[in-house]
């Protein structure tokens, strides 16, 4: 029973919880090597990257040939930078199977070089495959579009790449139409009325934390800044992207909103203070990064926390909130080309282009309300003029700034889990321009409904 709930809290991404689950599994039994399975997993997703790396290669000692735990482990590898055994691994798996795509996916997020025109041929040879599964043409669509890119075929290029985001979607539908609800029905039109009721009981004194929230859409710089924040002399911890204030959002109201009977019309966002305090301290501390928060600076880099920014300051009212952005019509073009699986809205132009509109729109409302608390950080700009602007930066997060924090490429312990992993690792290259004009033509029909892609 303790194995299946285990596994359970990690479908339901309770990841604090199902750790403790597993911790006592192993304790209690050394015969199922499917525990170190999943204590690695769940380590990963903590960020506890050489704990995850301990658990899958003692998994891989009593099942070596796992194509789970070989994949699951190449990816931890590629967080932490260590790139040449990354690479052996899914050169590995390729020889295992080499009909299975998602190696030479894997490898493609390494090095786009790394994949050869021998490998193209046999992408095409899995393609005609009948029993694939809808994520798999996708990832197949994905890897061609970027075949065509490389030669400038860039109309085969959109239809490959309008092929992949039709497949993702599908392969999991039903959680993306409730993610788009979510966006386009919920908090889009509710963020300007979110309604916070409770007592003012104090759990910890939340003035003595002091949170650095990295906000903005994919694509926008926000893992640079991240580096360039972590590697200063505060030795400042990041939780990456943990969407903790999205999943204790979604404890209270979820329930409601994804009722059959729910009635759009009447429904008030309401927060209960007590309980969304309770829950984010409770998830924050699962991370085992820190001890407690007490007098403690951190950072989240959940993008999606400018639509939760007043909850969030009702939490942590000393919260800074740094926005990286680029050209908009950039980021469209950017995120439309990109493997952004979990994210429902990145699927269709016209989708992408609906929620840049509603993050313009929450954003120049929030900059409005809360001046003080809220830096706009451009990436072009940042590129351009890194050294003065990071200082900027620190002193608005009123931490300490030296060059070092300039050198973070140089670290041995840089690690993060996003498709900039491999860009980070290089000293800071200058915003090009021109990069995108060749699919601005795919925005011409839209400039009438949106006044920033003019």
């Amino acid at each position: 029973m303790s194995f299946i709930l285990g596994q359970q809290l990690v479908r339901q991404k309770e990841f604090g919880k199902a750790l403790n689950i597993f911790l006592n599994l192993e304790k209690k039994t050394l015969k199922d090597s499917k525990i170190y399975f999943y204590l690695g997993m769940i380590n990963f997703e903590l960020n506890n990257f050489d704990k995850s790396i301990f658990y899958y290669e003692k998994f891989l000692q009593n099942v070596p040939n796992s194509i789970s735990a070989l994949h699951n482990l190449a990816i931890v590898k590629q967080s932490t930078g260590d790139i040449d055994v990354a690479k052996e691994i899914y050169l590995k798996l390729i020889e295992i199977d080499i009909y299975n795509i998602r190696p030479y996916y894997g490898l493609f997020t390494l090095n786009e070089n790394y994949l050869t025109d021998e490998n193209f041929k046999i992408i095409h040879q899995i393609k005609k495959i009948e029993k694939l599964s809808l994520y798999e043409k996708g990832i197949i669509n994905f890897l061609l579009s970027k075949k065509e890119k490389k030669i400038k075929n860039y109309k085969k290029e959109i239809e490959y790449l309008e092929n992949f985001h039709l497949d993702i979607f599908n392969s999991s539908y039903e959680y993306n139409i409730s993610s788009q609800f979510y966006h386009n029905q919920i908090i889009s039109k509710n963020y300007k009325k979110i309604k916070i009721i409770g007592d003012n009981e104090k759990i910890i004194n939340k003035d003595e934390i002091n949170p650095i929230f990295i906000i903005g859409l994919p694509s926008s710089g926000s893992t640079l800044i991240e580096s360039v924040l972590t590697s200063g002399s505060d030795n400042i911890k990041s939780f990456g992207e943990s969407h903790i204030f999205n999943m204790s959002i979604f404890e209270q109201i979820g329930p409601e909103i994804y009722n059959k009977e729910f009635d759009i019309q009447n429904f008030i966002f309401e927060i209960d203070k007590k309980l969304i305090k309770k829950s984010v301290l409770k998830r924050y501390l699962n991370f085992n990064l820190i001890n407690n928060l007490k007098n403690q600076i951190f950072i989240d880099k959940s993008l999606e926390n400018f639509f939760n920014i007043e909850i969030i300051l009702n939490v942590f009212p000393k919260a800074k909130f740094l926005h990286t952005f680029r050209n908009s019509k950039d980021s469209v073009i950017s995120i439309f080309q990109s493997m952004l699986s979990e994210l429902s809205w990145t699927h269709k132009i016209e989708d992408i282009l609906e929620y840049i509109d509603n993050y313009h729109q929450v954003l120049d409302y929030y900059k409005s309300k809360y001046p003080n608390q809220i830096m706009d950080i451009n990436l072009e700009k940042f590129t351009n003029s890194s050294e003065a602007i990071s200082k900027e930066i620190y002193k608005f997060c009123s931490l300490n700034w030296s060059k070092e924090t300039l050198n973070f490429y140089k670290r041995k312990n840089l690690y993060t889990k996003t498709l900039s992993f491999a860009q980070v690792r290089k000293k800071i290259s200058r915003y090009n321009n021109s990069k995108y004009l060749p699919y601005l033509y795919l925005l011409e029909n839209y400039k009438h409904q949106y006044d920033w892609i003019n």
